[in-house]
């Protein structure tokens, strides 16, 4: 018997995002020792690493 699609457990990845008909603003969570200092001064601090990035790549 399959279970009502509400008591289904949360998918372990989940992408954020907001859309207009030209844009698309996808959302990032990053640790707390990255995301506060982020939040708090505007700049990712030292210890975040541009190389460690992942793009989200549109089909066209």
């Amino acid at each position: 018997m399959e279970e009502p699609k509400h008591l289904l457990a949360e998918p372990k990845h989940r992408i954020r995002a907001l859309h207009t008909e030209t844009t698309v603003t996808v959302y990032q969570a990053y640790s707390p020792h990255i995301g506060l200092p982020a939040a708090s001064t505007g700049r990712f601090p030292a210890a975040w690493q541009r190389d460690r990035m992942t793009w989200i790549k549109p089909r066209s």
